[in-house]
């Protein structure tokens, strides 16, 4: 007996989103037939393929083996829909928002695929903190909005696109124990921030309290570009994404500054009004799952490469 699409696309959302519950929501069914959709593929492949633990689903390592593979099944099944004319004709304009950190990595991705499968549909980006991509959702001014936060009003549906951990970073230079950190430590290094009306801010903040967290100066910017090349030249420590600063870590620019605790993962979620759901931003927050991938950079076209057509951005 071969696999179904149905248990492949169970396993892909359960650990794309990071629970059965949110895979079923995606999937518009019942976390319970997501379960058993997935233990039925455990069955027949003789194995573990996800780990449930109680902070979340992991692959094991069978599953780390499956999931490339249940990532083609889905985007062949959308292209054969593609092609057998079954999708609804997705256009219009789709006003957009997202965070600086996704601006920075899979977001020209994102706007290039959709142009080329849906050419009729036009994306008008915005770059905003989160608290104010929310407001401009709020107000009708945006469609949709993908930044940190699993909540923010009821009314307002949240899916999960990624997560990334925001680790403390320091330049690879700057003397610190080579030990966890205190919490009360801390006060003894400056500290760069971003600014009040960051989602991603206001969550740490919470938890930052919550374990005693202590600081001394406190210098604060808008810019994730201005405060990694500030932590870089020893001007203080931050949180910053693992996996968009990898390369520097890898290249000894920077060093992960352990802490206990260490911080929690961040979840970045599409945020939408109940009432504005429509084919196009379900189309959008489905592309967003597949590419959300914070160690990326964005690909630039050449000069002469005719493949790559204009894409028409208001």
């Amino acid at each position: 007996m071969n696999p179904t699409f149905k248990q492949l696309e169970a396993f892909y959302f359960s650990i794309k989103l990071g629970s059965f519950n949110a895979a079923a929501a995606r999937l518009h069914t019942t976390q319970s037939a997501i379960s058993k959709r997935v233990s039925e593929l455990e069955t027949m492949l003789d194995g573990l393929v996800l780990h449930r633990r109680p902070a979340g689903l992991a692959l094991t390592s069978l599953g780390h083996r499956l999931l490339p593979l249940a990532t083609q099944s889905i985007q062949l099944r959308t292209q054969i829909e593609d092609l057998a004319g079954t999708e609804q004709t997705i256009k219009g304009v789709l006003r957009i928002g997202v965070t600086e950190l996704i601006a920075l990595t899979w977001f020209s991705r994102l706007i290039q695929q959709l142009h080329i499968s849906h050419p009729e549909l036009r994306l008008e980006p915005l770059v905003e903190s989160g608290v104010t991509l929310f407001r401009k959702v709020e107000s009708g001014r945006l469609d949709l909005a993908i930044m940190a936060g699993t909540y923010w009003k009821n009314g307002y549906t949240t899916v999960r696109v990624g997560q990334t951990q925001d680790y403390w970073m320091a330049g690879a230079h700057v003397c610190i124990p080579n030990r966890p950190l205190q919490p009360a430590e801390f006060a003894n290094y400056p500290v760069l921030e971003q600014v009040e009306d960051s989602a991603k801010n206001r969550f740490y903040a919470a938890w930052r309290a919550e374990n005693g967290f202590v600081f001394g100066p406190v210098f604060t910017t808008n810019s994730l570009v201005v405060r990694r090349e500030m932590v870089a030249c020893g001007l203080g420590i931050s949180q910053m994404p693992l996996d968009y600063v990898r390369q520097d870590i890898d290249s000894g620019v920077l060093k992960i500054v352990r802490s206990n605790p260490m911080p929690p993962e961040t979840i970045y979620s599409a945020v939408c009004h109940e009432d504005n759901r429509s084919p196009a931003i379900d189309l959008v927050i489905s592309k967003a799952i597949e590419l959300c991938d914070f160690s990326c950079r964005p690909e630039y076209p050449s000069a002469d490469n005719d493949l790559n057509p204009t894409i028409p951005l208001r």
